[in-house]
């Protein structure tokens, strides 16, 4: 188990619930960066930190009979069974186990490398995983755009202090909530060329996804929330109930894909 991920400690229904959520709202994203980069027939694929699994699987479709999937997960417990012949599931931490060198056509993460404390020795391991010519897709988000998006003053500053709680924990715990502006920087010092980046921003109400993501995650991370400081309970309830409210709206972190070519 990965001590320094946020959710380490979540009951497992519970975390698989939160892991369909995100998947429903971000694999749409996530395909269209793949379909760019032209994930077909034949590839050879690396999924880092495949959560539930749902992009594993894309990938083992797209790539068809005559390509291959290998999945590692420090903790590959949420994964969903699947049965596809071209799929290998390993329980490897990318940081620490070196995985095969020049073998594959793409290497992706996503939410993953926010986590991971040394993330230098992940992101070599990956570029020696390409094949020359292959590519490196990574997804991470920016929280430094989260913030309310009107609405009445006192529940805008209280969701404020929710936000800078959450940023301020997640620093204490080796988690870089900030990493997403940094991937172009990171994948050129990897030396990797036709390094291209895009980054999304949702603003969402209550009731969507991302209020369920969010509600899912001050639920789980009440107690340390608190023990920042910042917010009070009664602010993280309020938080929770606005996460079931239509009228309230929220601009929420950024997510940066960020892709590079090995050079051949």
């Amino acid at each position: 188990m990965n001590k320094n991920y946020v959710f380490a400690d979540a009951q497992q229904a519970q975390e698989w619930e939160r892991l369909k959520a995100i998947q429903a709202e971000f694999d749409p994203i996530t395909h269209r960066h793949l379909e760019r980069l032209g994930v077909g027939p034949g590839w050879s694929c690396l999924e880092v930190g495949p959560g539930a699994g749902s992009i594993m699987q894309w990938l083992c479709e797209h790539v068809s009979a005559s390509g291959r999937v290998v999945a590692v997960d420090i903790d590959p417990r949420f994964i969903i069974a699947s049965n596809s012949p071209n799929l290998e599931v390993r329980c490897l931490d990318i940081a620490q186990t070196a995985v095969e060198t020049d073998c594959f056509d793409l290497v992706h993460a996503r939410f993953v490398l926010m986590h991971i404390r040394d993330r230098e020795s992940a992101l070599t391991n990956m570029v020696r995983a390409l094949k020359p010519g292959g590519w490196l897709l990574l997804e991470e988000p920016d929280f430094a755009t989260a913030m309310p998006a009107g609405g009445d003053t006192t529940k805008a500053k209280m969701v404020e202090r929710v936000l800078e709680a959450t940023r301020q924990l997640y620093v204490s715990m080796g988690v870089e909530p900030f990493l997403g502006r940094q991937l172009p920087s990171l994948l050129q010092d990897l030396n990797l060329q036709a390094v291209a980046a895009q980054a999304e921003l949702s603003l969402a109400p209550g009731k969507s996804l991302r209020a369920k993501i969010w509600r899912m995650a001050v639920e789980h991370l009440k107690e340390r929330l608190l023990e920042t400081g910042i917010p009070t309970e009664n602010d993280l309830d309020q938080f929770i109930r606005l996460t079931h409210e239509e009228t309230a709206w929220m601009l929420d972190y950024a997510t940066v894909a960020t892709w590079g070519q090995k050079r051949y």
